[in-house]
């Protein structure tokens, strides 16, 4: 069956009673006349609360214990179990005492049932309830006493049917009697169990849930009675999760109830499905009566590590660039949403994923030159990090490398300034020379002082530009000193001593200092010689040159001593040639002496071998 709310209800009984009830049929029995329902609801027939009372309109009398009035006045045992006698009307209350004052009380007992013994309805619905005696006068006046509404009466031998319709109080009291002639009153009583479905089940909404956090799963469950037999089981991926009962709660009446359960979500729990199952079990003689709230989707992220965020500081305009964005430990990877910005332009990304792992990568679009703030935000479910990250866009020309003097005289200050036209911010400069770093710092940077000298003529200066000290991006620009000063002769470029071998080539070299480059000039005895031309060495060649340098800035002499020197015969090499070549004749003749000796003897021997034998001419 199906209640209106949330969730669904389905029964089972044990019978087949209706909620309108069933008609009661006459049947014999060794006991006696009795009513056997047709079908019927049977379920546990013990209630806390106490009978609630005869038929009546609300005007009761305080009934009597069974046997108070006199000794004669007893209730089988047949009749359930000893029960408070209650009326809710003068005239019912009048009948009761007058079948009670009856003479003949003591002439033996008649017997009464109920039936069913443990009677179970649902709330506003219909029942059959048969009230049977072994009295043997079937006139004797008997009834049901209730404060239900019966709207069909049926008799017959022995029993008595009454259909009670539209039963709305809880737990009400049903006392069946019978006063047979010479005997006391007898009395079954039996409480009536009403119960009413969960009228709704309902599973409070589940929250996307983070991992490693503990959440409370809440279930409703509203209007139902009694709430004692009420069991309600919480289900995950249709699992039992937690159950709870209510066996000790008191009272028949209608109530409400909530139960709740702390989890602490795991991975494999995102997209498990929680239902809430609420159980009225009125076995074994009422119906097992099951209804489910609608079911929920448990939903479990993790985000426990902010984003990374890869992007170059410092970006010069017209260069590409890009900036790459990701996230580790991420779940469920494939629901990961990652936004880039700049400013407050939102970058398209396409999403990679690798396991828990998640990343984009997107180029960066900038309009003009300035700083930009970057923000990477990964969101899965409602968890949400951010990482960010400044980038500046520049505009770096060639630095500009100034000194005050293109030529200067040696030994006067010169003035070095070295600036940049970076934008937007202040470019990083550095002043050096091939050897040292001469100054650095942000722009301008000038006014580095230096006294030039004659071994800084050629000196190169490099001005460098980069946007900041870790950028590998460096503009630079070069120049170089010109110091000019007179001409200067000395060893290193003209020796004033010198000597040659004669018959070899000597050129009469002579290089001068200084800047503009001097001219040099030598002469020997009034006459000029060619200092570049080559020439074999003589005697002549012997003596002192006067060489002169010169240029705008002054003039140099210097004298140069040529000395000649001619070889000496070597003695002991001729005697060591001629006593070598005598050696050599000696040996020559011994070796063709010999020679011949040997080969006038191999001669002899074979002519020897080849004359004739006498005897053997004979």
């Amino acid at each position: 069956m199906s209640r209106g709310g949330q969730g669904s209800l389905t029964s089972s009984r044990s019978g087949s009673q209706s909620r309108d009830g069933a008609r009661w049929r006459p049947d014999t029995a060794p006991d006696g006349l009795r009513a056997e329902p047709v079908s019927a609801f049977p379920g546990p027939a013990t209630h806390s609360a106490p009978p609630q009372g005869l038929a009546g309109a609300g005007l009761g009398c305080q009934g009597l214990r069974e046997g108070s009035l006199s000794p004669a006045l007893s209730v089988p045992s047949s009749a359930m179990s000893p029960r408070r006698i209650q009326c809710h009307s003068p005239r019912g209350c009048l009948a009761l005492l007058l079948l009670l004052a009856l003479p003949g009380a003591a002439q033996g007992s008649s017997q009464v049932h109920v039936s069913p013994e443990a009677p179970v309805v649902e709330h506003g619905g219909s029942l059959w309830i048969n009230c049977s005696r072994t009295c043997n006068d079937s006139s004797a006046p008997g009834g049901l006493e209730t404060s239900l509404t019966k709207s069909i009466e049926e008799r017959g031998p022995g029993w008595t049917a009454f259909h009670l319709t539209n039963i709305e109080q809880w737990n009400p009291t049903l006392q069946c009697y019978v006063a047979c002639p010479g005997e006391n009153v007898t009395i079954a009583s039996t409480n009536l169990s009403v119960y009413r479905a969960p009228e709704r089940v309902v599973l409070e909404p589940l929250p996307a849930m983070e991992l490693g956090r503990a959440y409370n799963l809440s279930c409703r469950v509203l209007n139902v009675a009694p709430v004692r037999h009420l069991s309600v089981t919480l289900l995950r991926g249709g699992r039992a999760l937690h159950t709870e009962t209510f066996r000790t709660r008191p009272g028949n009446e209608p109530d409400s109830v909530t139960v709740t359960h702390e989890i602490s979500p795991g991975r494999w729990d995102h997209g498990q499905q929680v239902t809430c199952q609420a159980s009225l079990d009125l076995a074994p003689r009422g119906p097992r009566l099951q209804s489910n709230s609608s079911a929920a989707e448990l939903r479990v992220y993790a985000l426990p590590a902010a984003p990374w965020l890869e992007a170059p500081p410092h970006v010069e305009e017209g260069a590409e660039a890009s900036a790459r964005c990701g996230v580790a430990g991420i779940f469920p990877a494939a629901e990961a949403r990652l936004s880039l910005t700049l400013r407050s332009e939102r970058l398209e990304l396409p999403l990679s994923t690798s396991g828990d792992a998640a990343s984009a990568q997107a180029p960066l679009p900038f309009p003009a030159p300035g700083g930009y703030e970057l923000n990477c935000t990964v969101a899965v479910g409602p968890l949400s990090r951010s990482a960010a990250r400044r980038v500046l866009l520049y505009r770096l020309p060639q630095p500009l490398l100034e000194i005050n003097k293109t030529q200067t005289l040696a030994g006067s200050n010169v003035t070095l300034t070295c600036r940049s036209a970076m934008e937007p911010p202040r470019a990083l400069l550095t002043l050096r020379d091939p050897v040292r770093v001469l100054a650095s710092g942000t722009e301008p940077l000038g006014h580095v002082w230096l006294t030039a000298r004659k071994q800084d003529n050629g000196r190169e200066f490099t001005c460098e530009a980069r946007p900041a000290p870790d950028s590998t991006n460096v503009k630079s620009t070069v120049a170089r000193l010109s110091v000019v000063y007179g001409p200067r002769l000395d060893d290193s470029g003209c020796p004033g001593n010198r000597t040659w071998a004669a018959g070899t080539e000597q050129t009469l070299s002579c290089a001068a200092l200084g800047n503009p480059p001097p001219d040099v000039a030598c002469t020997k005895d009034g006459r000029q010689v060619s200092t570049t031309a080559p020439r074999r060495v003589g005697s002549e060649d012997a003596g002192t040159y006067v060489c002169e340098a010169k240029n705008t800035l002054g003039r140099a002499r210097r004298e140069v001593t040529v000395h000649v020197e001619h070889p000496k015969p070597n003695y002991l090499l001729w005697v060591r040639l001629s006593l070598g070549l005598c050696i050599a004749l000696v040996l020559g003749v011994a070796c063709l002496y010999y020679c011949a000796h040997k080969i006038r003897k191999h001669q002899l021997n074979t002519a020897a071998e080849n004359a004739p034998d006498p005897e053997s001419s004979v």
